[in-house]
């Protein structure tokens, strides 16, 4: 897989992914390794549990979250496009509480999506909705321990990542921060834009007045804010 090779070769263990959660309080530190890793192990579930070949794509409606980032970086190394639409894809990734306490695949087929409905919690862990003491529901799989069941080496060459997303505004190198997104725009402009250029990406993720970022900022050693 030569999605991450790059950085990989630059350095497989600088933090390349930095996420802060303010609402949960937590802060994690994804290198280039363990994000290649997590992306090989989505693109062999795209492949192997999903049946999805080049070019087809799947929907991503989640909130600000390490997963997924990872979920857009294992369908780019599966050469499998990706839309924040919910009806645009053969496969929609969705937040397990985005119901309440409605039926999760009924809610995903109003909002027009038609394949297999996808589970992902916002764990830090990276635990699933069973794990994490939810109900699953009928028909809908549980993204964490399913994704954890294949192997962390996707063996398709693929394009590397600065071949996958348009060149952005970042410089080459640069530690870049921002405070979210609410596009595939603006998750490619966050994180992987950064990375693919070399650099490395800050994430704030919930309620973070102007002096807590500008503390996270310093202490992260950030060089450039979107």
């Amino acid at each position: 897989m030569n999605l991450l090779k790059s950085v990989l070769s630059a350095d497989p263990a600088a933090p390349r992914l930095t996420i802060y959660d303010e609402t949960a309080g937590f802060r994690l530190d994804f290198s280039a390794q363990t994000l290649d890793n997590w992306a090989a192990k989505v693109a062999n579930m795209l492949r192997e549990e999903l049946d999805l070949e080049e070019g087809a794509t799947v929907s991503c409606a989640l909130p600000v979250s390490w997963q997924a980032a990872t979920i857009v970086l294992g369908a780019y190394a599966a050469g499998v496009d990706v839309s924040f639409d919910p009806s645009a894809g053969e496969v929609l990734f969705i937040s397990h509480d985005a119901a309440g306490d409605g039926d999760l695949v009924a809610y995903a087929r109003s909002l027009g999506a038609t394949g297999d409905v996808v589970a992902v919690t916002s764990d830090p862990m990276g635990r699933g909705v069973a794990e994490t003491g939810g109900e699953l529901g009928t028909g809908v799989i549980d993204f964490a321990p399913t994704v954890r069941f294949y192997g962390d080496q996707f063996f398709e060459p693929g394009p590397e990542l600065a071949d996958v997303v348009p060149a952005g505004a970042t410089s080459p190198g640069a530690r870049v921060l921002s405070c979210g997104w609410d596009s595939l725009e603006g998750l490619i402009a966050a994180v992987l834009d950064p990375i693919a250029r070399g650099g490395s990406a800050v994430v704030v993720r919930g309620l973070a007045g102007p002096e807590r970022v500008d503390k996270i900022a310093e202490a992260e050693k950030v060089t450039e804010r979107i």
